[in-house]
């Protein structure tokens, strides 16, 4: 796809008909849900306010704030290296220096109405960078099949070991077999949608594709992209039981626990449609889930933090990537389109 074929999607898209009833009920839900969400958040957070654990304020209260803040950012260059590493699939070599200020600076666009704004985003900028609109989209939606499915097992692994009265036998830990059934299965999805796509939908394929048809994955980018999404959620896991153990000192601290039961509430956040960077909705399952593990107030407080230093951390990266943005470079086309 040109640039000159991004550009009339706002205006073909104008002459579309209107959404149909189905689509507003199920937005309807989305938005009660995250509502909901967000006010059972508000709702505790002004209920236990009073009662969370005290925070000795000093330097080392501090270093725990940046480090915290500093796990939250190491998301952006994970991102910036899973996209870079899924372009050159497609036949695009973006160099990793743009990858990451394009991934810098669209973070910001998640805490938008809709939760796509940072999607959006990247496709104006990565275009502006001489890279496919199509593209980006195919190799987006490889990343977000991907995000899914490590951050499906490790929910169903907290389900299984740490969660056992909510999953109701939806999850039999006698057969860990089920784990990795679905481990290959969303793993593999990338894989099988692609090959579905360049099948059924030769002409919406060579559209994204810019005459040419998707490439599917290669296996060593699987495994590599795969590896990174895990990375992320254990640094961030870390850093929630951080939080939990060094501010708001909570003795035995199980940093396993943390790990998956943080990916169950960021998967929710995700999930849920128009919630802005999962705000609200990840607060909510973390309190539900961690507040037996260490506490309503502790969870409560980590979900603040932890809030608070994500924010942060994008902002950041948003300022550092306006600052440092390096001059323009055309990727390499190495389909040769």
């Amino acid at each position: 796809m040109t640039r000159a074929d991004a550009s009339t999607l706002p205006a073909e898209s104008a002459g579309t008909p209107p959404r149909s009833a189905r689509y507003r009920a199920l937005k309807l839900m989305a938005l009660a849900l995250l509502l909901g969400s967000c006010a059972y958040f508000l709702f505790q957070l002004w209920d236990n306010l009073h009662e969370l654990p005290p925070v000795q304020w000093g330097w080392a209260a501090a270093w725990v704030i940046g480090l915290a803040v500093l796990g939250n950012l190491t998301s952006v260059p994970l991102i910036a290296l899973m996209w870079k590493l899924l372009l050159r699939d497609q036949g695009v070599a973006l160099p990793y220096r743009r990858s990451l200020q394009i991934i810098a600076v669209s973070q910001m666009g998640k805490y938008l109405p809709g939760n796509v704004g940072h999607f959006a985003g990247r496709v104006l900028l990565g275009s502006q960078a001489g890279v496919p609109a199509g593209k980006t989209i195919a190799t987006m939606a490889m990343e977000t099949f991907w995000v899914l499915g490590i951050s499906g097992i490790f929910a169903v692994a907290a389900l299984m070991f740490y969660v056992n009265d909510l999953h109701e036998g939806l999850v039999d830990s006698n057969h860990p077999g089920y784990l990795a059934a679905l481990a290959v299965t969303m793993l593999g999805s990338p894989f099988v949608a692609v090959r579905v796509v360049n099948r059924l939908l030769p002409g919406l394929s060579r559209k994204l594709g810019r005459g040419q048809l998707l490439a599917e994955p290669r296996l060593v980018t699987a495994v590599m992209v795969a590896g990174l999404i895990a990375l992320s959620f254990v640094v961030l896991g870390s850093v929630v039981e951080l939080l939990a153990s060094e501010l708001f000192q909570h003795p035995e601290i199980d940093w396993l626990e943390m790990i998956l039961l943080f990916a169950v509430a960021w998967t929710a956040g995700f999930l849920v449609p128009g919630s802005p960077g999962g705000l609200g909705v990840r607060e909510a399952v973390m309190l539900t889930l961690m507040g037996p593990a260490i506490g309503t107030e502790t969870a409560l407080g980590v979900a603040v933090v932890m809030r608070l230093s994500s924010m942060g951390a994008d902002a950041l990266a948003f300022g550092l990537g306006l600052l440092f943005r390096p001059p323009p470079a055309t990727p390499t086309d190495l389909d040769g389109n």
